[in-house]
């Protein structure tokens, strides 16, 4: 697709490029603050005919009004065809993400007040639109630094803002044509731009028997903890059955990799936004049929409506939109089942399944899903419970060859080392760490595309070969990691599910003055180490259980992408910091 070119640009820029189609140029920062040379890029843009957008960079801890009233006494007069935006970026600011995501829906709704012919949207970098809510106005322009028209995000978007080197450069969702009738069509009446949409099919019948319940814990999805002390109510009575959700806004399916920080994302919106003590939900689905663990078997949901709800039913919700993708692939239907059945079987949950407005006044889980529910939440036909043909007639026997010993089949089993699973189907940074290592010791030969972060048989086939040059055989061999060859393989240190921030404080402090290589919380350094390559800013060989100079360097560098600066960008992880990075990459932290 041709995707139209841009600029962003602001007093640290000379000037409008000459390629820009369209620009977005810095008005104003806070409720005082100007940009000398906004007046003057205005009129450039103007007299070259490019499409343009007027931003001011938010402070969330002023009042509103103030922020509101110096933007538009600003910009003036906006002629319609012309864009106004509100960047939201409250790095630093002393305020939570909740009073942040307030604060900016006040002024997006005030601006649009004011300029009722003119679309009003929102910039955001990924970071901060996985901590905010849905609202992006009339349009979101989203900056993620990675392919142009390629966001690693699920909402629509309209702009992407995919680098900043030399410059902030941004495409446009469509073609020039297409954004010069977008932007000057009448913003009364908003809506996403006009880009082709997929028509909706039904989603292919399955080729292979379902492979079963693929259950991703709480730590490997890297969830918060819960707040007390409502975060830990305990069910009183057995749970009736299960009750069925769907998420009511607007979501488009993605890639696998997308679906972890997607439900991190719901997380975060139930506990900062809606003020819950957790996800409401006990089980979330993605289309992939994956189902990721919220409040689990054991600790009662807050989805269902009220308390009596809640006590009586699970609450499973299905990664599906009430616009976008709103029909739920066969795969998460196989997930929405093994979830359920989970439920019944470990809950205890009795035999019912209902739908979320079955009780409650909503639409949930809109209709395709709960038609599914109305006949019982069947498994799509042609996959793990149907029917088995019948035999068809025997042949005359042939004389065959003698029978060849089949190849063992590696071993499909689980353990759990620091917190972290380990085995057949296990996820996170820390299998792509086993994989890596394995290489490095030459033991990847089984590996077809390399080691990626889901354990397979590949990853077993090449442990069992490292373990049996460590002078294992057996059961000891199997593939399946210990404790002491993992540490063995990984030069002392593992990766935890929980690190401690006095721990990792301790060894930034500590380690850089102490001899090369020297560690004090190996463990617990090793985790964030691992994020840290993960994010590109510390190179692999220093991943190596050891808080170490290169590594103080790359932590600041990404206190420095948190938005800190001065001596909050000194390479001590502060709290703050070491659980945003935890969220991201799945570990938690005390």
């Amino acid at each position: 697709m041709a995707y139209a070119k841009g600029y962003d640009v602001s007093d640290f820029q000379s000037g409008i490029p000459g390629d820009a189609g369209f620009v977005f140029i810095k008005a104003t920062e806070g409720a005082h603050t100007e940009q000398s040379g906004y007046k003057r890029k205005l009129a450039d843009a103007r007299r070259r005919g490019l499409v343009v957008g007027h931003y001011h960079f938010l402070h969330a801890e002023n009042a509103v009004a103030d922020e509101v009233d110096h933007f538009c006494r600003v910009v003036g007069h906006v002629p319609q065809g012309e864009l106004l935006v509100l960047d939201f970026e409250p790095y630093g600011q002393n305020v939570s993400d909740a009073h942040a995501t307030q604060v900016k829906n006040q002024w997006l709704a005030a601006v649009k007040r004011h300029y009722p012919d003119n679309r009003v949207g929102l910039y955001a970098n990924r970071d901060y639109w996985f901590r905010t809510d849905d609202n992006a106005g009339d349009f979101l322009w989203i900056a993620d630094y990675v392919t142009p028209g390629a966001p690693r995000i699920r909402a629509p978007w309209t702009f992407h803002q995919y680098t900043e080197r030399p410059m902030d450069i941004d495409v446009y969702h469509g073609t020039m044509q297409q954004l010069r009738e977008w932007a000057g069509a009448t913003a009364s009446k908003p809506g996403p731009a006009p880009r082709p949409q997929p028509k909706p099919t039904p989603p292919p019948k399955p080729q292979q028997p379902w492979h079963g319940l693929q259950l991703v814990r709480r730590a490997e999805w890297g969830a918060r903890p819960w707040r007390e002390p409502n975060g830990s109510i305990p069910y009183h009575e057995p749970r009736k059955g299960v009750k069925v959700h769907y998420l009511g806004t607007a979501y488009t399916f993605g890639p696998h990799s997308t679906c972890a920080a997607y439900v991190r994302r719901i997380q975060n919106g139930h506990m900062d936004f809606d003020k819950w003590s957790d996800i409401g939900y006990s089980f979330v689905v993605c289309e992939h049929g994956v189902v990721f663990e919220g409040r689990g078997l054991e600790r009662r949901n807050s989805a269902n409506g009220n308390v009596p709800l809640n006590e009586a039913h699970y609450a499973v919700c299905a990664l599906v939109g009430s616009s976008g993708s709103t029909t739920p692939t066969w795969d998460q239907l196989n997930g929405l089942r093994d979830a359920i059945e989970y439920c019944q079987k470990h809950g205890p949950a009795g035999p019912e399944i209902k739908g979320h407005r079955d009780g409650y006044a909503t639409a949930c889980p809109g209709p395709t899903l709960y038609a599914w529910v109305r006949e019982g939440a069947p498994r799509p036909a042609g996959s793990g419970t149907s029917p088995k043909p019948e035999p068809e007639p025997k042949p005359e026997p042939k004389p065959q060859p003698k029978p060849q010993p089949k190849p063992e089949q590696p071993t499909r089993r689980q353990v759990t080392l620091g917190g972290l699973h380990y085995g057949f189907g296990a996820k996170g940074m820390h299998v792509t760490a086993v994989g890596r290592a394995l290489v490095g010791a030459g033991f990847g030969k089984h590996y077809h595309e390399g080691p990626g972060p889901e354990w397979t048989d590949a990853d077993t086939l090449n442990y069992a070969d490292y373990q049996r040059s460590q002078g294992y055989s057996g059961a000891d061999a199997d593939g399946v990691p210990g404790e002491r060859s993992l540490r063995a393989l990984l030069h002392g240190a593992i990766p935890l599910a929980t690190v401690v921030h006095g721990k990792v404080v301790d060894s930034a402090r500590r380690d850089p003055g102490a001899p090369q290589g020297a560690t004090s919380n190996p463990d617990h350094v090793l985790t964030v180490e691992l994020a840290l390559a993960e994010e590109e800013l510390l190179d692999r060989r220093w991943v190596d259980g050891s808080f170490g100079t290169k590594s103080v360097a790359a932590y600041s560098e990404l206190q420095k992408r948190y938005g800190y600066t001065g001596m909050m960008a000194d390479g001590i992880p502060g709290k703050d910091s070491l659980t945003r990075l935890g969220h991201a990459h799945g570990f938690a932290v005390e």
